[in-house]
């Protein structure tokens, strides 16, 4: 804490309280604009469904439920999938220090408070790292404000993309922190920082930590290696190289062992699992998912309002005006970030440009890291960092030299030119409102050439930046997310849900989602179906046979839904894409599937319709036995069986179970139905398992940090 507090007292501790409250009540009021309250959660205007409310809320229910009303940690989900993994499942977050908020919050309330505190960790994140590389406080505050508001991580609300950031946030500070360590200021302490900002990110999202983890080792190593540019460009084009580059390697792999070892209650178990899940069979064409065309950098001038958030490359034209111009008028001193740029838009193009595809060919294991345009966060971060270094320079030291003017203009020029000419061309697409969001440019390059010719004061020039870049921000922001209430999303499925209570259902199937994964949740109504990445591949494959649905390639859910109409909507693909599958009754009653429900009439032996509630018709499962799950907690779970069954039953899915002291032993499945009672409990053996190696890593992270420093002082 004091090596952080140090960094605010050299900024001026007032100026960075200041605008943390100011980007706070910023953030807040955009938020609170966009609908969210605390019983609404974040959509895209045009979607359907929300991540935040299909996974991220059953998940801070579930978490809740447990710890307040059982007073246990839920290391198994019982709801989806006939059961699976919980606290092994990243998405679940049960091991991020955050999460644990929703012990006092409702869930909807929490995320959403978590969103409003993470953007705003964010913002200030990328102002302390601006400080600490030689960025004034005005245009520090712009980097922060551009992050925050980056419409890239605005989108990502949207999207119910809660975890992605999470994990944005972390990434200025690990750049701060690296910045520390190496210039030697209370390293020790930097490398502790380092560590916990580390396991944080990824302790936030495993697949977006990835990517900061690679910029973060490619910024250290820039940093570490002589000949450096400076990280001021307004301190000259070279400094020298570090006095002590030994120690700072040390404690660099002290960061990284610390790191591993505080996180590693998480990865250890996903490393267990990770030959039974069907990710490990993911395939190339699966992996580049939304992979960026060339045509899609048309939208680095042009915000998609309301387009799809994974393909939105949009910074803001105001910060890539100021971005280009720092890269033109420093361009040896910020190679290193243009070069960045340039690596992460190759990989965002996915299977269309040769650098992922042969990546993931000579190493397999990066297909994990599907959707390849999620690298383009990275971007969100760098170019308003840029931005600010183009504002600083131009109003701080503008260019003396008539063809450093030429240039500037020339790029303004050409900029202005283009966005004009596509938005013109494109309007009718896009709508008016990208047409106008281009007008940014001209106020930016009318800006800049004011800097040039030096008609205005310094703090003049950075509020008009400043002004236009929030305008920028905000317009396009305001298209990409609203909150959406309870009414729509959950009190809908109530009458379903109350009568599948009433009739006893043990676990539901949909083929159509018409019990969607919330209003289960929250109903206490166990799924054979689900939507999460978190799959074992044993369990897609009896699931298949028993719904008859075999995907194409990796499916997020089982069933899988195929989309055979291009202008159908989502809803309408989910309630026809599986109609006609060949449904087998017989394997769903082997798993304990009493009741069948869709948005179609269905036709298989053994199912009898026994109620329409709405659209929706519910059918009782004439192969599913007299049994009952009881369940003490998510971790431990009865099987009563009320006759003998004709064939193996699976109560619950494969998992690290074991029986109940003074139970038969065995798994929860196939039972064969010679007893009638079982009870399991589930083997916390993994998590022991990942809290000693997280200690011996920590240890060994100690070791080198202390013993390591005083062996390489000595010497």
């Amino acid at each position: 804490m004091r090596s952080l507090s140090t960094s605010f007292t050299e900024a001026g501790a007032r100026t960075a309280l200041a605008f943390t409250a100011a980007l706070a009540a910023l953030l807040a009021a955009f938020l609170l604009g966009a609908g969210l309250r605390a019983d609404r959660l974040p959509f895209s205007l045009e979607a359907a469904f929300s991540d935040a409310v299909t996974t991220h809320w059953p998940n801070a229910l579930l978490l809740r439920r447990a710890v307040l009303e059982e007073g246990t940690l839920p290391l198994w989900q019982p709801g989806i999938f006939s059961g699976t993994p919980f606290a092994a499942n990243p998405l679940s977050k049960v091991w991020y220090p955050p999460q644990w908020l929703a012990l006092l919050l409702p869930p909807a309330l929490h995320l959403n408070v978590l969103l409003w505190l993470h953007l705003t960790l964010a913002g200030l994140g990328a102002w302390v790292w601006g400080r600490a590389t030689g960025l004034a406080r005005g245009p520090a505050a712009l980097a922060g404000a551009g992050y925050a508001l980056a419409p890239r991580l605005i989108a990502a609300v949207g999207n119910g993309h809660v975890d992605l950031v999470y994990a944005a946030a972390w990434i200025p500070w690990l750049l701060w922190a690296v910045e520390r360590v190496l210039a030697g200021r209370s390293g020790r302490r930097a490398a502790v920082w380092l560590a916990s900002f580390a396991a944080l990110c990824l302790l936030a999202d495993v697949r977006l930590s990835a990517y900061a983890f690679a910029l973060t080792a490619a910024y250290a190593l820039w940093r570490w290696c002589p000949p450096i540019p400076g990280p001021s460009p307004t301190r000259g084009e070279g400094r020298s190289p570090h006095p002590d580059r030994a120690r700072a390697a040390l404690r660099l792999l002290a960061a990284g062992l610390l790191a591993a070892g505080l996180s590693a209650v998480q990865w250890v178990p996903l490393l267990l699992w990770r030959a039974d899940l069907s990710r490990a069979e993911i395939t190339a064409s699966d992996a580049a998912l939304f992979s960026l065309e060339g045509i899609g950098w048309f939208g680095l001038v042009l915000g998609n309002h309301g387009g799809l958030g994974e393909t939105l490359v949009y910074p803001g034209v105001s910060v890539l005006a100021l971005a280009l111009a720092a890269l033109l008028l420093r361009p040896r001193a910020l190679a290193f970030w243009g070069a960045a740029l340039l690596v992460i838009a190759a990989w965002a193009m996915g299977e269309n440009f040769v650098l992922w595809p042969a990546l993931t060919s000579l190493i397999p294991a990066l297909r994990w890291w599907r959707v390849p345009p999620r690298a383009w966060f990275l971007a969100a971060l760098i170019l308003p960092y840029l931005a600010a270094w183009g504002a600083q320079l131009l109003i701080s030291q503008p260019p003396d030299r008539r063809a450093a003017r030429l240039i500037v203009a020339g790029a303004l020029g050409g900029g202005l030119t283009c966005g004009l000419f596509s938005a013109l061309a494109l309007s009718a697409d896009l709508g008016w409102e990208v047409a106008l969001g281009t007008f940014a440019l001209p106020l930016t390059a009318l800006i800049m050439l004011l800097a040039l010719a030096r008609s205005l004061p310094s703090r003049a020039l950075l509020a008009a930046f400043a002004l236009v870049v929030l305008a920028d921000l905000l317009w396009i922001g305001g298209s990409l997310v609203e909150g959406r209430s309870e009414r729509t999303w959950l009190d809908p499925y109530r009458p379903l849900a109350e009568h599948l209570q009433e009739a006893g259902a043990v676990r539901v199937y949909s083929p159509t989602y018409s019990l969607p994964q919330q209003a289960a949740a929250y109903w206490g109504i166990a799924q054979f179906d689900g939507v999460d990445p978190f799959q074992t591949q044993t369990y897609v494959e009896a699931a298949q046979a028993a719904t008859g649905v075999h995907a194409e390639g990796y499916s997020v859910t089982i069933p899988a839904f195929v989309t055979e109409d291009e202008e159908q909507t989502e809803a309408e693909t989910l309630a026809t894409s599986n109609c006609d599958a060949p449904l087998r009754p017989d394997l769903l009653g082997a798993w304990l599937v009493t009741h069948v429900v869709a948005a179609c009439s269905l036709e298989a032996e053994g199912l009898a319709l026994e109620a329409r509630i709405g659209e929706v018709y519910v059918y009782r499962n004439a192969y599913a036995p007299d049994a009952r799950l009881t369940w003490d907690g998510p971790n431990r779970v009865t099987v009563t069986l009320g006759a003998p069954s004709a064939g193996p039953l699976y109560a619950v899915a494969n998992g690290r179970w074991r029986a109940a002291p003074g139970d038969t032993p065995g798994l929860p499945g196939p039972l064969d139905g010679a007893t009638d009672t079982w009870s399991f409990v589930y083997d916390p053996s993994e998590v022991w398992l990942a809290l000693g190696i997280g200690a011996a890593l920590v240890a060994l992270g100690g070791l080198v940090l202390w013993g390591g420093e005083r062996h390489a002082w000595r010497r």
